[in-house]
């Protein structure tokens, strides 16, 4: 039952259907759900964990509010960490690992194309965590995610997202990070990931 619970509260969240820093009621989701307090708090964890949720002793539960100064430090942190995930995975890609992110991308650009932006969002964050996990350094992967799976889960509900994106940037963002894994791209891990931040 607390599967079933973490899983429909987190699409809750993703769909945007409570405000950044909003109190989450143990009591009402309970409600709502029909079920007790107990697999909701423990679903709220989960949540927690994860980062799409913030928990204090005081005030309880409430839905992570991301500054942007929040995003300026993501991104600070961001940039060593996934060029560092770049290249490791870069030694280790197989034929079949790298159509899985060609695939990727073509999802993501068939999502953004049909204004599927929450569902476009997470199809990035999968296509970007088949490299972190591809870099066969587990404690770097599980950073990268604590770190961006918020960044990447909110992205799109709370309009954080780069005002000038279209499909052809965000193909060719992604486009690099494959080009660079096949060791056919004439930029380096670096310029790739800022490129893909926004850089020039």
């Amino acid at each position: 039952m607390r599967q079933t619970v973490v899983e429909a509260i987190r699409q809750a969240l993703l769909d945007g259907r409570f405000e950044q820093g909003q109190s989450l009621s143990e009591v009402a989701l309970a409600a709502e759900m029909n079920v007790s307090r107990g697999p909701v708090r423990e679903a709220l964890l989960v949540l927690a964990q994860e980062g799409l949720v913030t928990h204090s002793q005081n005030y309880g539960f409430s839905v992570l509010r991301l500054t942007a100064q929040d995003r300026e430090e993501i991104r600070q942190v961001r940039f060593p960490l996934e060029v560092l995930a770049l290249k490791l995975a870069r030694e280790r890609m197989d034929p079949s690992a790298l159509a899985a992110l060609e695939e990727g991308i073509g999802e993501i650009c068939r999502l953004f194309a049909a204004g599927r932006n929450a569902d476009c969002v997470m199809a990035d964050m999968n296509f970007h965590a088949r490299i972190w996990d591809a870099s066969g350094n587990a404690r770097l992967a599980q950073t990268l995610r604590t770190l961006l799976v918020p960044f990447f889960a909110y992205g799109s509900v709370y309009k954080m997202s780069r005002p000038d994106l279209t499909e052809q940037l965000l193909e060719e963002q992604h486009r690099q990070y494959l080009d660079f894994l096949r060791g056919e791209g004439a930029r380096s891990a670096e310029a790739c990931v800022l490129f893909h931040l926004g850089g020039s």
